[in-house]
């Protein structure tokens, strides 16, 4: 259920990652490289729902740059 704040739609983390076939820490690292665009309100993060529909709508070879613009290890992207 979408929540509005200051004339913007958000939905909960959760409710993104269900969206977006992913998992909560996902949602919470797309927002971390400013790929999803999200707050914390009262204790739960929440993301804009204009951004989550702006994810969907990308290519997916650029979802998977945004992804994976970090120095992780543990992924098989490299």
């Amino acid at each position: 259920m979408a929540k509005i704040i200051d004339e913007t739609s958000f939905i909960t983390a959760e409710e993104a990652a269900d969206r977006l076939g992913t998992t909560n820490v996902q949602v919470l690292m797309l927002m971390r490289n400013k790929s999803l665009t999200g707050r914390l309100s009262e204790g739960e993060w929440l993301v804009t729902s204009e951004s989550v529909a702006r994810w969907q709508a990308a290519a997916p070879e650029e979802r998977q740059l945004k992804i994976c613009t970090g120095s992780c290890t543990g992924c098989s992207c490299s």
